[in-house]
């Protein structure tokens, strides 16, 4: 098989694997495309968590339409499974059964019960196997996935847009009026991304944001879970993220208004009681309801708490062109002390519109 035909079908399993974006819970991402004679006979990508895995789709798509898999080369984005203590069978079983000729993978797993296990399995029992490694964002999706097995905990990103001199707010524009359409276009794009979107009591008061991706696709696609920090359940009834249908959490410490508490739960509204809101009680809350990608686009507050725990793994800054001056709140007010951010992480810089879009990675 040519080479360019290789990279174009392990691409097309790259694309695949999006389609299982906010669906896979703390399961990867995974594509596979099954190819005989240089014919396309069956594709699939994991749907679901607790749901069948990208090769056995592709494989049932394959047979669905009357085609034998034997012989076949298997295209799938991430290393097959072998072990057993989980909701599916190994699917090295399945692709050794039936009698696949050879696979292609683009990375190993990083579950440590899989991790080059399930590639030697499939080595001793015959079947050739190659290793594509396309070096291209495609290769980053699952980037949340292995901060889940690394980690324990969901993979964080911080959005912040800001003036020039760092201020998120004045008398003559709150947060959501900075920046132009170019630059909120592409920030509404990461959450396309993420499982969820996290938000302050004081962002949800000041821009009644929906929390929602409303790009392209967003009319087929499973919305981010808004998560919102509210210590007294202050939350307005009537704020345009409990009209969305995404099924909101509220973290809280205190209930004093139990008719209002009633009212969200009726909206479909989960809130969730703790002793003390702290980032790190919180995100192993996020941990717990399965979601692996986190989005922190709260206010100076919110970013600044992140920052100081050192709970995040990127962080995304929005500048643009304007300078706010005095009377204006800066998006690092609760920082009391010197966070060097830029030691052995990754730096990007971007001109988005009339913005610079700066990214920094771990």
């Amino acid at each position: 098989m040519k080479n360019t035909n290789i990279v174009q079908y392990m691409t097309q399993a790259f694309e695949l694997a999006k389609g299982g974006l906010n669906k896979t819970g703390l399961n990867p991402l995974v594509g596979a495309l099954i190819v005989k004679n240089g014919k396309i006979i069956g594709k699939g990508f994991h749907n679901e968590f607790g749901g069948d895995h990208a090769e056995i789709v592709a494989i049932k798509d394959a047979e669905k339409k009357k085609y034998n898999v034997k012989n076949s080369s298997l295209f799938v984005t991430l290393e097959p499974c072998c072990h057993k203590n989980k909701k599916t069978p190994p699917c090295t079983d399945m692709i050794i059964n039936k009698g696949f000729k050879k696979v292609y993978f683009s990375s190993y797993d990083p579950n440590p019960l899989v991790n080059k296990r399930g590639i030697e399995k499939l080595k001793k029992s015959g079947i050739k196997v190659e290793m594509i490694n396309l070096k291209n964002s495609l290769t980053e999706i699952n980037k949340g996935f292995e901060t889940v097995i690394q980690h324990k905990r969901p993979r964080i990103t911080l959005k912040i847009c800001s003036s020039l001199d760092g201020k998120i707010f004045s008398r003559i524009k709150t947060s959501r009026d900075v920046g132009d359409l170019k630059q909120q276009s592409d920030a509404n794009k990461l959450r396309n991304i993420h499982d969820a979107v996290l938000i302050g009591i004081n962002t949800l008061k000041m821009d009644n944001p929906l929390l929602t991706y409303r790009g392209k696709g967003s009319k087929d696609f499973i919305q981010p879970k808004p998560i919102i920090l509210d210590s007294h359940l202050k939350s307005p009834i009537n704020s345009n993220v409990f009209k969305t249908g995404n099924n909101p959490v509220i973290f809280t410490e205190k209930i004093e208004n139990y008719k209002k508490e009633k009212k969200l739960k009726n909206m479909g509204v989960e809130i969730k009681t703790l002793k003390s809101i702290t980032p790190r009680k919180i995100i192993n809350e996020l941990y717990k309801l399965n979601l692996q990608r986190l989005l922190v686009e709260g206010g100076g507050q919110v970013f600044s708490s992140f920052i100081k725990n050192n709970l995040w793994d990127e962080i995304i800054f929005y500048y643009v062109k304007t300078l706010y001056g005095k009377n204006s709140i800066s998006m690092t007010d609760s920082l009391d002390k010197l966070v060097d951010i830029s030691s052995d992480c990754k730096s990007e810089v971007k001109r988005i519109g009339n913005s610079f879009r700066v990214k920094i990675t771990k």
